[in-house]
């Protein structure tokens, strides 16, 4: 399966790609924090022991954020963004009305539609929330059955 969890190893990689995308200034120390936080769920999406994409998620109960997600930009639009994305929703509970949220930056409409055709609901805007004094658009969506259950546990 090329979705796998995300460990030490892969960090160089994923730090290439948020370099490439140019969305996140995350560095190596967060995402070891991140991988070694137990309510942490981070992983990569490998091909041929190429790493093209990553999502990294906190898992807090009914409350799920996610925090990061990015495909190289020559490997998007093939669906791998959806698969990431899915391997870290098929980690809420199904017997609660467990959610996810996100925060993306307002302008960012690639990123908004992606999300919005993943089935993430619009609820608000956190005015100048980003550096820059960008607004963050605020998206949920709840635990769905049509996720796969087979990405479980990945």
């Amino acid at each position: 399966m090329p979705i796998r969890k995300m460990n030490s190893a892969d960090i160089p990689a994923v730090l290439r790609i948020q370099g490439e995308l140019a969305f996140q200034d995350w560095n190596a120390r967060q995402y070891e924090i991140e991988i070694k936080a137990p309510y942490t769920y981070a992983v990569v999406y490998e091909n041929d022991g190429d790493i093209i994409g990553y999502a990294v998620f906190h898992l807090l109960g009914a409350d799920s954020e996610l925090l990061s997600i990015a495909v190289r930009d020559s490997a998007q639009h093939n669906g791998i963004g959806g698969k990431l994305l899915q391997a870290g929703l098929s980690q809420l509970d199904l017997e609660k009305t467990d959610c996810c949220f996100l925060e993306v930056r307002e302008t960012n409409l690639k990123a908004r539609r992606f999300y919005e055709k993943h089935g993430f609901t619009l609820f608000g805007i956190r005015k100048k929330y980003y550096a820059d004094g960008e607004n963050a658009a605020l998206y949920r969506t709840e635990k769905r059955s049509d996720i796969d259950p087979s990405q479980k546990g990945v």
